[in-house]
């Protein structure tokens, strides 16, 4: 199966406002779906759990906000690497994937945000954003339940060259290595093109981001692993 190409309109340009609002309610009286088995330093928060073969996986495909956080540090200037292994969820055209950063203070349950901290996010919600579909975003959170992007949700869309030619039965053989460096000083972020050696998208969190003490993994309607994480102080 391949990723579709849809040309959608903008009816689904209001989604994430609905959304929010929905979660707001769903969430005093949804179930609380958690499983984590063995998962070292790391605390799972919701959603089904488990440390694979050395990957920290996230299995279930309902659970919209699965979170997990590590106690980690963080000031001045940060790198961050890791590798992600796709596992299923994007045959209805939904997922995503993210890290938050420079985290006060996680929330220890389901939640939209994780305490303060800013979200680098990767989206593919065609009905939403339209065009190719997928697109990075990120997010500035001030609570578990107070976050809020802080551009436009299609401003950085993927490369239709990227992207047209993904076969999603084939995604679960690859990894995507991940490095990210963030000044913690000034909210500029260095994203790393997987493709092209060297190469960096720049972006600003829109100032300072002080200190943090944890980093925070999220999925969201997707089964994705995680590993060979390597967080290093440049500065």
């Amino acid at each position: 199966m391949q990723i579709k190409l849809k040309n959608h309109s903008s009816r689904g340009k209001n989604r994430m406002k609905r959304l929010w609002l929905i979660f707001c309610l769903a969430i005093l009286i949804a179930p609380v779906v958690l499983i984590a088995e063995n998962l070292g330093d790391w605390k799972a928060a919701y959603g089904d759990w488990k440390m694979i073969n050395g990957r920290l996986t996230q299995l279930s495909l309902k659970a919209g906000m699965a979170m997990a956080h590590i106690y980690l540090p963080q000031s001045g200037v940060m790198q961050y690497e890791v590798d992600v292994r796709y596992l299923g969820g994007l045959e209805d055209e939904y997922g995503g994937f993210g890290f938050h950063v420079f985290v006060d203070k996680p929330h220890s349950g389901k939640s939209w945000g994780s305490g303060k901290s800013d979200l680098l996010w990767i989206t593919y919600d065609p009905e939403a954003y339209g065009g190719w579909g997928v697109y990075g975003q990120a997010y500035k959170s001030k609570t578990h339940i107070d976050m809020n992007l802080l551009h436009k949700g299609d401003a950085y869309g993927l490369p239709g060259s990227y992207v047209r030619k993904i076969d999603v039965s084939k995604l679960n053989k690859y990894y995507l290595p991940i490095k990210i460096v963030i000044d913690g000083d000034t909210g500029i972020v260095k994203a790393y093109d997987p493709t092209v050696a060297n190469y960096y998208y720049k972006f600003s969190l829109g100032g300072a981001l002080g200190r943090g003490s944890y980093v925070s993994v999220r999925t969201n309607s997707l089964a994705a692993s995680f590993a060979n994480f390597r967080v290093t102080k440049l500065r």
